[in-house]
């Protein structure tokens, strides 16, 4: 995930490159930014970043102006966050879709918000849907440790609870492998974000439960793990 910061005054945009590292630290996540000065300089780039938080109002070119460019070429596939001194132009930006409305100087706690609905823990509100016994269970992925095959079905192991489900192992690989999981044995997919140790051989899950890890796979996992964690 890659964010452009643009603001005309050095020290707005020093709080909010301070603001991220503290985000990519506490988060654990890998975070890249750049910083431009002007929004003629960030317009050539626009292509590169996923996520743009901009002053409002600079001296070349407002923010609205620059925003309403971004929706007309990527639609909602960019994200905008908008920085200001003047609450009262907030109205002024619902054309243009905007993610967060932060006022100056830059609260850390809301930033945090705001990037954590975008990026940070998208785990945090996500969620799995499968069909169990007649009926759809929608599980919070972060709710989930592990997920084991048995006797051809599917067992959703939950810290205290699990759900029978009828889809095959490879699918909810293929559904869960970009927020976090990784199969670590012909029968387990894991959830990496609910892993307290791991070893050559064993698991441990938050819970204190713990399965086997296969031997030829454990490198590629350790890699996984590392990069998942930042």
């Amino acid at each position: 995930m890659k964010i452009a910061i643009c603001d005309d005054e050095n020290i707005w945009l020093d709080s909010v490159v301070t603001v991220l590292e503290d985000y990519s630290i506490e988060r654990k996540l890998d975070i890249e930014y750049q910083s431009f000065n002007s929004y003629l300089l960030l317009e050539p780039k626009t292509d590169e970043f996923d996520i743009f938080i901009m002053d409002y109002q600079t001296p070349e070119i407002d923010g609205l102006t620059f925003a309403k460019k971004i929706r007309e070429k990527y639609g909602d596939k960019k994200t905008i966050i908008f920085l200001t001194s003047y609450q009262e132009i907030v109205y002024d930006t619902f054309a243009v879709r905007v993610h967060r409305f932060l006022i100056k100087p830059v609260d850390k706690a809301k930033m945090f918000e705001a990037l954590d609905a975008v990026i940070g823990t998208s785990n945090l509100n996500s969620t799995l849907s499968v069909k169990s016994d007649g009926k759809v269970e929608i599980i919070p992925i972060r709710d989930i440790l592990y997920i084991e095959v048995a006797d051809k079905e599917c067992y959703i192991c939950l810290s205290e609870d699990q759900i029978v489900c009828h889809k095959p192992i490879s699918q909810l690989e293929d559904e869960l492998v970009s927020r976090g999981f990784f199969r670590t044995h012909r029968t387990y997919l894991v959830n990496m974000g609910n892993i307290r140790s791991f070893d050559a051989k064993t698991i441990e899950f938050s819970n204190g439960e713990t399965i086997p890890m296969s031997k030829r796979r454990y490198k590629e996992f350790c890699s996984a793990y590392l990069d998942f964690n930042g």
